[in-house]
């Protein structure tokens, strides 16, 4: 397939947006403090299974909200609780995918980290879109419920495709297995 180049132009765009660097300065220097015991970022970093957390912990709030975006096409009284459930499994398990992925984050390079951040941010919005969904199920507003998950749905998307572009694009933490530490 052939690459986008809006896309390719847009990532290329955050990645040289000094106008970030106050946030992701202030953002990292944050989380090296919060996660400042060596035990604990050892651990969120997946020392010991040998690569990152992050990408195995986002596969359960992506896969609980793309069940629940299947359970709103088929519809059904049934499926409309279900439905609520995945998206709040979605919520709650997104804010431990978070904090994996800011460990991460924090140890990245400068561009890198304009690009996470841009990344969790989208992400974010993605996720309140979630909780306003979960809400409004909830309140027994469905039909709103479906759509907020649906716009939520699409915009982990666009936060998923910046991930992909850090990992795979920018090599973040790609290739650098050969250094985890193992006896940790």
């Amino acid at each position: 397939m052939p690459e986008l180049p809006i896309l390719r132009r847009i990532t290329d765009a955050v990645e040289r947006a000094s106008v970030l660097d106050a946030a992701v300065d202030l953002d990292t220097r944050a989380v090296r403090a919060v996660a400042k015991p060596a035990a604990l970022r050892r651990l969120l970093h997946g020392v010991p299974i040998g690569h990152p957390l992050h990408p195995l912990m986002v596969q359960v709030p992506l896969g609980a909200w793309i069940s629940a975006a299947v359970l709103d096409t088929i519809g059904g009284k049934g499926n409309a609780r279900a439905a609520q459930t995945l998206t709040g499994v979605g919520l709650v398990s997104a804010s431990s995918a978070s904090v994996a992925g800011y460990v991460d984050w924090a140890e990245l390079s400068l561009e890198q980290r304009r690009t996470g951040w841009v990344h969790q941010a989208v992400n974010w919005v993605g996720i309140t879109f979630f909780g306003l969904s979960w809400w409004q199920r909830r309140k027994g507003n469905t039909a709103a419920g479906k759509a907020l998950g649906f716009v939520g749905l699409t915009i982990v998307g666009v936060g998923g495709y910046l991930g992909g572009h850090l990992s795979y694009r920018q090599r973040a933490g790609v290739g650098s297995s050969d250094r985890v530490p193992f006896d940790a």
